[in-house]
Protein backbone atom coordinates (compact mmCIF):
# COMPACT_ATOMS: atom_id res chain seq x y z
CA UNK A 1 0.00 0.00 0.00
CA UNK A 2 1.39 3.41 -0.94
CA UNK A 3 0.29 6.33 1.17
CA UNK A 4 -1.50 8.89 -0.96
CA UNK A 5 -0.63 12.52 -0.37
CA UNK A 6 -2.76 15.39 -1.54
CA UNK A 7 -0.39 18.01 -2.86
CA UNK A 8 -1.05 21.73 -2.84
CA UNK A 9 -0.71 23.62 -6.11
CA UNK A 10 2.68 25.00 -5.02
CA UNK A 11 4.07 21.47 -5.28
CA UNK A 12 3.84 21.79 -9.08
CA UNK A 13 5.14 25.35 -9.39
CA UNK A 14 8.75 25.26 -10.56
CA UNK A 15 9.08 29.02 -10.17
CA UNK A 16 9.42 28.41 -6.41
CA UNK A 17 12.76 27.23 -5.03
CA UNK A 18 13.13 23.51 -4.31
CA UNK A 19 12.31 22.33 -0.82
CA UNK A 20 16.01 21.84 -0.05
CA UNK A 21 16.48 25.62 -0.38
CA UNK A 22 18.87 25.15 -3.33
CA UNK A 23 21.23 23.12 -1.12
CA UNK A 24 20.70 19.50 -2.22
CA UNK A 25 23.27 18.15 0.27
CA UNK A 26 21.37 19.58 3.24
CA UNK A 27 18.76 16.88 3.74
CA UNK A 28 20.13 13.68 2.22
CA UNK A 29 17.46 11.43 0.69
CA UNK A 30 14.70 13.66 2.10
CA UNK A 31 15.90 16.53 -0.11
CA UNK A 32 13.77 15.00 -2.80
CA UNK A 33 10.54 15.10 -0.88
CA UNK A 34 7.53 14.08 -2.92
CA UNK A 35 6.15 17.59 -2.44
CA UNK A 36 9.06 19.15 -4.33
CA UNK A 37 8.18 20.04 -7.93
CA UNK A 38 11.67 18.97 -9.05
CA UNK A 39 11.60 15.44 -7.61
CA UNK A 40 10.72 12.40 -9.71
CA UNK A 41 10.47 8.94 -8.14
CA UNK A 42 11.65 6.03 -10.26
CA UNK A 43 12.22 2.98 -8.07
CA UNK A 44 14.81 2.41 -6.75
CA UNK A 45 15.91 6.02 -7.31
CA UNK A 46 14.63 9.48 -6.69
CA UNK A 47 15.81 11.95 -9.31
CA UNK A 48 16.13 15.71 -8.86
CA UNK A 49 15.51 17.40 -12.18
CA UNK A 50 16.76 20.77 -10.90
CA UNK A 51 20.22 19.51 -9.90
CA UNK A 52 20.21 16.55 -12.32
CA UNK A 53 21.22 14.07 -9.66
CA UNK A 54 19.94 10.65 -8.67
CA UNK A 55 19.74 9.62 -5.05
CA UNK A 56 20.03 5.95 -4.21
CA UNK A 57 17.57 4.76 -1.59
CA UNK A 58 20.50 3.63 0.55
CA UNK A 59 21.46 7.29 1.00
CA UNK A 60 18.57 7.66 3.44
CA UNK A 61 19.52 4.95 5.92
CA UNK A 62 21.71 7.22 8.05
CA UNK A 63 19.02 9.87 8.44
CA UNK A 64 17.06 10.34 11.65
CA UNK A 65 13.72 10.27 9.77
CA UNK A 66 14.51 6.77 8.44
CA UNK A 67 15.64 5.63 11.89
CA UNK A 68 12.31 6.77 13.34
CA UNK A 69 10.40 4.77 10.71
CA UNK A 70 12.65 1.75 11.27
CA UNK A 71 12.19 1.88 15.04
CA UNK A 72 8.41 2.18 14.67
CA UNK A 73 8.32 -0.90 12.40
CA UNK A 74 10.56 -2.86 14.79
CA UNK A 75 8.28 -1.95 17.70
CA UNK A 76 5.15 -2.83 15.75
CA UNK A 77 6.65 -6.24 14.85
CA UNK A 78 7.75 -6.92 18.44
CA UNK A 79 11.47 -6.58 17.59
CA UNK A 80 11.40 -10.07 16.10
CA UNK A 81 11.64 -11.52 12.62
CA UNK A 82 8.11 -11.91 11.31
CA UNK A 83 9.05 -15.19 9.61
CA UNK A 84 11.18 -17.13 12.13
CA UNK A 85 10.80 -15.10 15.35
CA UNK A 86 14.53 -14.43 15.59
CA UNK A 87 15.70 -11.41 17.58
CA UNK A 88 19.21 -10.90 16.18
CA UNK A 89 20.45 -9.02 13.09
CA UNK A 90 17.05 -7.46 12.31
CA UNK A 91 16.47 -5.79 8.94
CA UNK A 92 13.52 -3.85 7.53
CA UNK A 93 12.28 -5.24 4.20
CA UNK A 94 10.25 -3.31 1.59
CA UNK A 95 7.38 -5.65 0.71
CA UNK A 96 6.78 -4.09 -2.72
CA UNK A 97 10.54 -4.12 -3.44
CA UNK A 98 10.49 -0.33 -3.90
CA UNK A 99 13.08 1.17 -1.52
CA UNK A 100 11.56 4.64 -1.97
CA UNK A 101 8.20 3.48 -0.54
CA UNK A 102 8.67 3.85 3.21
CA UNK A 103 5.00 3.57 4.14
CA UNK A 104 5.03 1.47 7.36
CA UNK A 105 2.43 -0.85 5.79
CA UNK A 106 5.05 -1.64 3.12
CA UNK A 107 7.73 -2.51 5.67
CA UNK A 108 8.27 -5.74 7.59
CA UNK A 109 10.92 -6.92 10.07
CA UNK A 110 13.11 -9.82 8.96
CA UNK A 111 16.29 -11.27 10.43
CA UNK A 112 19.33 -11.21 8.16
CA UNK A 113 18.93 -14.88 7.20
CA UNK A 114 15.22 -14.61 6.33
CA UNK A 115 15.88 -11.34 4.48
CA UNK A 116 18.55 -13.05 2.36
CA UNK A 117 16.18 -15.96 1.71
CA UNK A 118 13.42 -13.60 0.58
CA UNK A 119 15.73 -11.87 -1.89
CA UNK A 120 17.05 -15.22 -3.15
CA UNK A 121 13.49 -16.44 -3.66
CA UNK A 122 12.58 -13.23 -5.52
CA UNK A 123 15.23 -14.06 -8.14
CA UNK A 124 13.72 -17.50 -8.82
CA UNK A 125 11.00 -18.09 -11.38
CA UNK A 126 7.64 -17.63 -9.65
CA UNK A 127 9.38 -16.51 -6.48
CA UNK A 128 7.70 -13.12 -6.29
CA UNK A 129 4.30 -14.81 -5.99
CA UNK A 130 5.51 -17.13 -3.24
CA UNK A 131 7.04 -14.23 -1.29
CA UNK A 132 3.86 -12.20 -1.76
CA UNK A 133 1.90 -14.99 -0.06
CA UNK A 134 4.35 -15.73 2.78
CA UNK A 135 5.17 -12.24 4.08
CA UNK A 136 1.60 -11.03 4.69
CA UNK A 137 0.76 -14.36 6.36
CA UNK A 138 3.81 -14.01 8.62
CA UNK A 139 2.78 -10.49 9.55
CA UNK A 140 -0.79 -11.57 10.39
CA UNK A 141 0.61 -14.13 12.86
CA UNK A 142 2.10 -11.26 14.89
CA UNK A 143 -1.08 -9.19 14.90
Amino acid sequence: MITEIQLCLDAFDRSNPPLCGDDPARNGFRRLCCRCPFAVRRAPLVYCERFEISIRARDKYGLSAWKEIRNAVLERDGSTCTVCGGEQDLHIHHIDHNPTNDDPENLITLCGICHARVHTELRREGGAGRVARVLPAARRRLG
